[in-house]
């Protein structure tokens, strides 16, 4: 049966890839990334229709006599992908973000590709897997590496009165490991100094002590503990 010319199994492979791929778009704007729920649906819509077209249309439109390997479109998508994947990662502050929602766009294009080959129940397994992945396995990871221990501080100093230095050796003195993991300048009202990232690694139990501390720390303009997400 078809409804306007398109067939039900089309029409449930074009609905399965917007559902799908609006799940994993929804999961990436809830954490509020650059590429959302749109993105995805269309990086999915996009991805099914090439490859229903790539093994019905193509084939159809040449005829019966004619050789084609119909892997020759839906592979294109894989670079195409590639490249919009890449417009999501940037590198700041000696520090590369956008690497998931890069994975997430990728993976929504093989779920449109999925769907536009039938494989229907294939593509609702990984996108169950996706989920499966980037809720339980993060926390799952924090727990075995006990990175609940780690925390980042951003702190904005002025230059020439030895905030950083004091505010490590605080660090030190509290039992903390420091890492400086980004760093850029900062002009304020009259002042010159810099933001710097500083990742801890100790009992979180002196972290209130610590800011506390820190504060009054001379040239510490501002003190701020950043998600992990961030």
């Amino acid at each position: 049966m078809q409804i306007i010319g398109i067939s039900w199994m089309d029409a449930a492979a074009v609905l399965c890839a917007v559902l799908l791929c609006g799940l994993i778009g929804f999961e990436r704007e809830a954490r509020r990334k650059d590429a959302g729920i749109r993105t995805h649906i269309l990086v999915g819509l996009g991805s099914c229709l090439f490859t229903m077209v790539s093994i019905e249309g193509v084939p159809m439109l040449l005829g019966q006599g004619v050789t084609w390997d119909a892997s020759r479109i839906a592979a294109q998508v894989v670079t195409g992908i590639g490249f919009l994947g890449a417009g999501v990662i940037c590198f700041a502050n000696d520090t590369v973000r956008g690497l998931t929602t890069a994975c997430a766009i990728w993976i929504a294009a093989a779920v449109g590709v999925a769907c536009g080959a039938g494989m229907l129940s294939l593509a609702a397994l990984v996108t169950a897997m996706y989920f499966l992945v980037v809720l339980a396995v993060a926390p799952l990871v924090t727990w075995v590496l006990r990175r609940d221990r780690d925390c980042t501080l951003r702190m904005t100093y002025e230059d020439g009165r030895g905030a950083l230095r004091e505010t490590l050796l605080l660090a030190d003195s509290l039992g903390f490991n420091t890492q400086i993991v980004g760093t850029h300048t900062h002009r304020g009202d009259g002042w010159k100094g810099a933001s710097v990232e500083i990742r801890l690694n100790g009992d979180l139990k002196q972290m209130h002590d610590f800011l506390e501390r820190a504060q009054r720390i001379d040239g510490v303009h501002d003190l701020e503990l950043l998600s992990k997400d961030e």
